[in-house]
């Protein structure tokens, strides 16, 4: 019989696909305010004189900053609190903070501008896995966390195939005169109309119901969380960790490749963007089969099923990743970044969905935050940072930039796959305690 029909804890099949419809679409919108700035890097570096390692910095530290500290207590809200009136808030903030990027004037005011992005969103991605976790057992939250992050990986397509023809529209028209505002130069322009809606879009969250929680906290603070966390962190330090660095390289790649093939292989933005968004949305629709095959192993009673498959995805994914700075053809660059994509996003939804799967309901919240502080630092402080640090500092050539992005391969990628297949044993020990 069907759990759903059950388990009074879980809402109905209709219920719950609906929650993931909604906040798929609003994942689509986060990662346009967050992944626009790939598309800008040329005309930013030439207005405010920036060099590749603080376009970096933007393009990581800065959003990881508060996106990593305010997931701490957007944690402890989402388990005592609405969790759609936190999504909401988280919204709307980052929504004023994007457009806040096309009001900056220097260096320091982007960086202010672009914390304040990664702020609303790390309250969104809590959220957003925690309500999941409540609307689907354990047998069905892959397949569903899946969809839902392929939103996110979808809005990352969407950004370059939408993204590139509005840059370069953008640019042609050259400065815009706006009321209140004054003139705004071209990559200015871009942020504000791609920030500004989602102030209005953050209300499609009462849309849907909020699912029941499954188990109340039994005290407020991350004491609980904590304790838990050391008696199994074997286990956690191989998501916490291997997650993450698996992130760096996939979000490094993400936001570099458009720089890479603009001066390269000579193409220009609106190409770029078009391309290389069919490409990861190309990549992002295995998702689902990446979620199908999970909860097909876990029903079979493989209870490493998460990280044995990711294991085995990211290892074919790696050669793709370095081959398509290699070649010399852009076009047999893009299918070998799109095949890269496609095996290495298992950990997209993986990461968030082994969470829920091995964490009591009443600490999910909490842990929850706690892997989004952890992979967020690993994933965008080092990941972007770490391909304009060596491109800058080590190799001082602009042009080098596909050999620093082979190099995230060997030095972060496959530790990854080292570190997720260390906790295979922990989940099987940790869910067989479970189901005892």
């Amino acid at each position: 019989m069907d759990q759903n029909q059950t388990d009074p804890a879980y809402p109905s099949p209709a219920t719950g696909w609906v929650t993931v419809a909604v906040l798929f679409a609003l994942y689509i919108l986060s990662l346009t305010d967050r992944y626009i700035i790939a598309l800008l890097v040329e005309p930013m570096k030439r207005d405010l004189g920036l060099s590749d390692f603080q376009i970096s910095l933007l393009q990581g530290p800065a959003f990881a900053l508060l996106f990593c500290l305010c997931a701490i207590p957007v944690g402890i809200g989402l388990d005592r609190f609405s969790r759609r009136l936190v999504l909401y808030g988280a919204i709307t903030l980052w929504s004023v903070a994007a457009t806040a990027c096309g009001l900056a004037r220097g260096f320091g005011e982007l960086f202010v501008a672009r914390a304040g992005v990664g702020a609303g969103q790390s309250g969104f991605g809590t959220g957003s896995y925690s309500i999941i976790g409540d609307s689907f057992p354990p047998h069905r939250v892959s397949l569903a966390m899946s969809i839902f992050v392929m939103g996110g990986v979808m809005g990352a397509g969407i950004v370059f195939l939408l993204g590139g023809p509005i840059v370069a529209m953008a640019m042609a028209a050259g400065p815009v005169d706006l009321p209140l505002l004054g003139i705004v130069q071209p990559w200015q322009f871009v942020f504000i109309v791609t920030g500004l809606p989602g102030v209005v879009l953050a209300l499609l969250v009462f849309l849907f119901r909020e699912p029941v929680r499954r188990a109340r906290p039994a005290a407020i603070g991350y004491g609980p969380a904590i304790a838990f966390l050391r008696e199994h962190k074997r286990l956690y330090a191989a998501i916490f960790l291997g997650f993450g660095t698996t992130y760096a390289v996939t979000i490094g790649f993400q936001l570099w490749m458009p720089t890479y093939f603009i001066r390269i292989h000579g193409w220009a933005p609106a190409q770029v963007g078009m391309v290389l968004g069919i490409a990861q949305i190309l990549g992002a629709a295995t998702l689902p089969l990446h979620g199908w095959m999970v909860d097909l192993l876990f029903r079979r009673g493989r209870r490493d099923a998460h990280l044995f498959w990711c294991v085995v995805t990211v290892l074919l994914a790696a050669p793709c990743a370095v081959a398509s700075v290699l070649v010399d053809d852009g076009w047999v660059a893009v299918v070998l970044f799109t095949l890269y994509v496609a095996g290495v996003l298992s950990t997209a939804s993986m990461g968030p969905a082994i969470t829920q799967v091995v964490t009591p309901p009443a600490l999910r919240g909490r842990v929850s935050a706690v892997y989004v502080l952890i992979t967020g630092l690993i994933a965008m402080a080092l990941g972007p940072a770490m391909v304009g640090f060596i491109t800058d500092k080590l190799l001082g050539d602009e042009r080098q930039v596909g050999l620093s992005l082979l190099l995230t391969v060997p030095l972060l990628l496959l530790p990854a796959v080292g570190m997720l297949a260390s906790g295979r044993g922990a989940m099987r020990r940790r869910l067989e305690d479970q189901d005892a």
